[in-house]
């Protein structure tokens, strides 16, 4: 399955994630979840600002998603999020934080 370049954030200003995660790669952290909007799994830029009572976040292209629901899995996702670790984060240990993002609602 390929991966494909996605709409530019002027396009799409905000996304919302299901069965989301962030992953912490190195010092950055990333969503990673599926889109409903696009019927895709999705890995962001780097978060810059994250609001816990809006459950919304800003990533580094300026992209606004906002976390519905529960963390969880998502194989689509899961499969973006090994393909962009192979290219952008090879050799750095990936850690699971999704606890400290929406602690009251985190499935494991």
């Amino acid at each position: 399955m390929p991966i494909w370049r996605t709409a530019d954030v002027n396009t799409q200003p905000a996304l919302n994630l299901v069965n989301w995660r962030v992953m912490q790669l190195g010092k950055s952290r990333h969503f990673v979840g599926y889109c409903p909007e696009n019927h895709e799994g999705r890995v962001s830029t780097a978060i810059i600002a994250f609001d816990p009572a809006t459950r919304q976040g800003v990533t580094a292209s300026g992209r606004i998603y906002v976390l519905r629901g529960p963390s969880g899995f998502d194989t689509d996702a899961d499969y973006v999020w090994a393909l962009w670790r192979a290219q952008f984060g090879a050799g750095l240990e990936a850690l699971d934080v999704s606890g400290e993002y929406a602690p009251e609602h985190t499935s494991h």
